[in-house]
C-alpha cells in the first residue's frame, strides 16, 4: 500500500474554498485512503499549521476547529504521527529548503521511506524530487 505524507495545503484545500481543482484532487486522495488504496501520513506539525492558518487567515474559532480536527484525524486511512526527525530536518533547512515546515515534510518522508509527499506547492514538489523524495501528483 502506498504511504503518502500530506502537506498542510492539501488539507486546507478540503476545508476552505481556495481552488476547485486542488479541492477535487485532495478529496480524491482522501477517498483513496478511505477505500484502503493508500495511507495518508499526517504529521502532528501539519495539524498545528492547519489550525494556525484557519485561525489567523480564515478567523475560524477554536471551538469550531475542535470538531473539524477530530473528524480529520478520525478519517479512515489517516495515520497521525508524532515523530519529527530533527537531525534530518536540519540537513534540509535553511538550505536547500527555506521553509522549516517544508524541510520537516521532506525529512519525514525521506527518513521513514514513505512513498511520496502530496503537496500543491510546486516549488516544494520540485525541491523534494531533487532530494530524492517523490511527489504524489
Amino acid at each position: 500500500m502506498q504511504r503518502v505524507v500530506v502537506d498542510t495545503n492539501v488539507f486546507l484545500s478540503t476545508l476552505v474554498h481556495r481552488n476547485d481543482g486542488q479541492r477535487e484532487a485532495a478529496k480524491a486522495l482522501l477517498i483513496k485512503a478511505e477505500d484502503g488504496e493508500l495511507e495518508v501520513i499526517l504529521p502532528q506539525f501539519v495539524i498545528f499549521e492547519i489550525v494556525y492558518v484557519l485561525q489567523s487567515t480564515y478567523r475560524i474559532s477554536g471551538s469550531q476547529l475542535g470538531p473539524m480536527l477530530r473528524d480529520l484525524i478520525a478519517l479512515p486511512g489517516v495515520l497521525v504521527i508524532d515523530e519529527c526527525p530533527w537531525k534530518r530536518v536540519l540537513e534540509y533547512w535553511p538550505a536547500p529548503l527555506a521553509s522549516l515546515a517544508d524541510a520537516a515534510i521532506v525529512a519525514v518522508a525521506a527518513s521513514q521511506r514513505y512513498d511520496a509527499i502530496a503537496t500543491f506547492d510546486q516549488k516544494l514538489g520540485k525541491r523534494a524530487k531533487e532530494l530524492g523524495v517523490p511527489t504524489y501528483w
